[in-house]
């Protein structure tokens, strides 16, 4: 897509009119302990479902996480699930974290496929099957004594267990399975009721830093295609318009794409020195 630069007047125009039917992103509500645990129930059912479709030349082939194939990716998954079964696993995988090297999620995917290195497609299909909806009652319900505890993240800025288990591990499996479908030329299931409260709470995350990197100024989110919608990021009327096919932009707030590829796939309109600067600043730790 082209970046349009509109007349002043007909800028302004605009962003009253976008920003009179734009959620207020700041009013998003958290996800709930019950709804988190449905949410994720909802992705580990969407991956199993997947998974049994992939042949043996699929689980070869790249994926847009550049050093991972589509096994390494499932290793990671059946991994993430296995931490989610008890305190002993869970302590085992963060442990990987005193090596010191690079983010802390990294340390933890190394250890998850590591341990998965001499198992098959179908053994680690098994491992998700028999631990994941553990894992999900887990993440939703347990882990109490840990949950308080957090971090501080480049990305997720100040980043506690308890928005780990309850926000970033369904999405986690919902980016990954949207990698897989697009390595392997499979549909993407989506629908409006899951996937939008997916996003939303994607969005969440983003307002929060990037209302402070826009000042008193406000932009429009407007996501398109299922599982989308129109957001309202920082405070007073909306300057400025990002639009983007909402799977592109989870690509792109997750790291997927760089700047000038996402780019060239978004629409930015009103002030566009606003939108370009909040452009720049979409990230999202999955």
């Amino acid at each position: 897509m082209t970046t349009v630069s509109l007349p002043t007047d007909a800028a302004a125009a605009a962003a009253i009119a976008e920003d009179a039917v734009a959620a207020d992103a700041a009013l998003i509500p958290y996800v709930t302990p019950a709804e988190a645990q449905q949410l994720a129930q909802e992705e580990l059912r969407r991956l199993l479902a997947l998974l049994k479709t992939l042949d043996d030349t699929d689980w070869h082939k790249p994926t847009a996480c550049t050093a991972w194939n589509v096994r390494d990716m499932v290793a990671h998954q059946a991994g993430a699930y296995a931490s989610g079964t008890g305190y002993r696993e869970l302590l085992y995988q963060y442990s990987a974290m005193l090596s010191l090297r690079g983010l802390p999620e990294d340390a933890i995917n190394r250890r998850q496929l590591a341990d998965r290195a001499m198992r098959s497609p179908a053994e680690l299909i098994d491992e998700i099957r028999r631990t994941g909806d553990r894992a999900v009652a887990n993440w939703a319900h347990g882990f109490r004594l840990l949950k308080p505890f957090g971090m501080p993240h480049p990305t997720g800025g100040w980043l506690t267990l308890r928005h780990l288990m309850l926000a970033i591990h369904s999405r986690d499996t919902w980016i990954h399975r949207l990698d897989i479908c697009r390595a392997t030329s499979r549909p993407f299931e989506r629908t409006q009721a899951h996937d939008g409260r997916i996003n939303a709470l994607v969005v969440q995350d983003l307002a929060r830093p990037l209302s402070r990197k826009l000042g008193a100024r406000a932009i429009v989110l407007d996501l398109t295609g299922i599982g989308g919608g129109r957001w309202k990021i920082g405070t007073g009327d909306a300057e400025a318009t990002i639009r983007m096919d909402v799977l592109d932009f989870n690509i792109y707030a997750s790291g997927r794409f760089s700047y000038e590829e996402a780019l060239q796939r978004a629409e930015l309109t009103g002030n566009i020195s606003l939108a370009d600067r909040a452009f720049r600043h979409i990230a999202v730790l999955y």
